[in-house]
């Protein structure tokens, strides 16, 4: 009876010891170096019997998992050294820290895939299929062309990506759940019973994602389109302002 042995793809010498981590539950500041050890020799034998390509990068990691492994296994007054406390050298630090920068960096890769599958889920026409009829044009665009708007959305998603610059931002948002047009229309519809007519810029100036930003936008053309509102601009490159409709 023939076995089937399955290896999964792994990116590097960390993604694999992380996997291990993972899967065995293990507190990742008291590694069981041992067996730890005795596990990534293992994953490495088994790839390299099915001829997959093991880069120089799995071998360094597995030397330096022997060597962490042998210095454990001397006694403490080996690394006793004049002013250290025997206490204080543990031959794993330097791979702790280095599995720790990994989780972070696996955490923000893992925030921008599950990202990007919300932007995929989203459909929107392009700009020269956003069609207004044209008598009801000048009501819901007082003075401003439909290009004027589209450009101040481009600018918006630009001043977006600017705040999201930082890899760790969104670490904050894992949670967040994603917002929905209907749920748009009903906040910029309240905000607008309040002040009757606001600045196109304020409506995002507490969004920092980039989903939101384009959610917000499909939510206010709907409301152009049911005449709920009208987007005014007095002179040229003044603010574009939006007004409830009475």
């Amino acid at each position: 009876m023939a076995y089937t042995i399955k290896i999964e793809a792994f990116e590097g010498p960390f993604d694999l010891l992380f996997h291990l981590i993972e899967k065995n539950e293990i507190d990742i500041y008291d590694i069981p170096i041992n067996d730890i050890t005795e596990q990534y020799l293992h994953y490495i034998y088994e790839m390299e019997k099915l001829d997959l390509d093991v880069t120089s990068e799995f071998l360094v990691m597995a030397a330096t998992l022997i060597e962490i492994k042998s210095k454990m296994l001397l006694p403490k007054d080996v690394f006793v050294e004049e002013g250290i406390e025997v206490e204080d050298i543990d031959p794993r630090d330097e791979l702790v820290r280095k599995l720790l920068e990994y989780k972070k960096y696996k955490a923000v890769t893992e925030e921008f895939k599950k990202r990007e599958g919300l932007y995929n889920r989203i459909y929107f026409k392009a700009k020269e299929e956003i069609i207004f009829e044209s008598h009801d044009h000048d009501k819901i665009l007082d003075n401003l062309e439909i290009n004027d708007l589209i450009n101040a959305f481009n600018k918006l998603l630009k001043d977006t990506s600017k705040k999201i610059q930082d890899p760790y931002y969104n670490i904050r948002e894992i949670e967040r759940e994603p917002v929905s047009i209907e749920d748009k229309l009903v906040d910029i519809l309240n905000i607008l019973n309040h002040k009757k007519k606001i600045t196109f810029q304020s409506i995002f100036t507490s969004i920092a994602d980039k989903l939101e930003v384009v959610v917000t936008f499909l939510a206010l053309l709907e409301l152009m389109k049911v005449k709920k509102i009208k987007v005014i601009q007095e002179k040229c490159f003044d603010g574009i302002m939006i007004e409830l409709v009475d």
